[in-house]
């Protein structure tokens, strides 16, 4: 897999993540880390598209 490819599936990675968020099945806390994990892949995804 290339990195662009790479990326793009991390960016879809996180956009899902995100969008489980707002199933009200899922704990607060468990939203929460969800959150946190795509914010963290969004920073790596930045970092390399700077580069």
């Amino acid at each position: 897999m290339n990195p662009e490819k790479l990326l793009e599936q991390l960016e879809s990675t996180a956009n899902f993540m995100r969008g489980m968020c707002f199933d009200p099945r899922i704990p607060n806390d468990t939203k929460e880390a969800l959150q946190d994990r795509a914010q963290e892949i969004d920073e790596v995804v930045q970092k390399h598209l700077d580069t």
